[in-house]
């Protein structure tokens, strides 16, 4: 992010996640950042360059958010915490509810492939945050010792995103609170065996 300051990259950031990549027009991004097109492209070669260092900024901020869950005293209870903040905000941020890695995956064809590999790296590295998160939770004592965590981690993962797009229609606050009081529990839960189907 050396050409860039951390002020323009989060201004960049709203309105990528507002609008998508796509709808974000060289107008939308002039006004959003106070910039001429010359020094845009000076600084950041292409919209899709300023994508990729947007990308960047977001897995590395959800990341440390990630991280500081599981290095809680008690990671279930911070994760609560976690998905409650990211989940239930003003109406005028609601737009925040929506990943915006998940929203980025449906425009992957039009990102460019740097940003296409910041999307897919990203992914993976919020991944493996939540596998650190299980896995400290069951350090903690509040995970079964016999959770899977790489699974748990993908079903964790997947939850969240399935929540965000829950959050993002929903106007009950109380609905959502629910929702991620389930998951919760449902975290806790055991899990199925894995069964190998003999071919007949």
């Amino acid at each position: 992010m050396k050409y860039a300051t951390q002020e323009v990259i989060e201004k960049a950031t709203v309105l990528f996640w507002q609008k998508g990549f796509q709808a974000a027009g060289m107008r939308d991004i002039q006004d959003a950042l106070d910039m001429r097109p010359g020094s845009i492209y000076a600084r950041f070669k292409s919209k899709e360059g300023l994508f990729q260092l947007v990308v960047e900024h977001y897995v590395e901020n959800s990341k440390a958010k990630l991280n500081a869950v599981a290095e809680a005293t008690s990671p279930c209870t911070a994760l609560h915490s976690f998905f409650t903040q990211a989940l239930i905000n003003p109406e005028e941020y609601r737009f925040m509810r929506q990943c915006l890695l998940v929203k980025s995956i449906t425009e992957l064809d039009v990102i460019g492939e740097q940003g296409k590999q910041a999307v897919v790296e990203g992914m993976a590295v919020l991944q493996q945050c939540f596998a650190s998160i299980v896995s400290r939770a069951i350090e903690c004592q509040e995970l079964p010792t016999s959770t899977p965590v790489d699974l748990a981690a993908n079903w964790l993962q997947n939850q969240f995103v399935g929540l965000r797009a829950f959050a993002l229609m929903q106007h009950d606050n109380a609905a959502i609170a629910t929702m991620i009081d389930k998951v919760l529990i449902d975290l806790k839960t055991q899990w199925p065996i894995n069964r190998t189907l003999n071919a007949h």
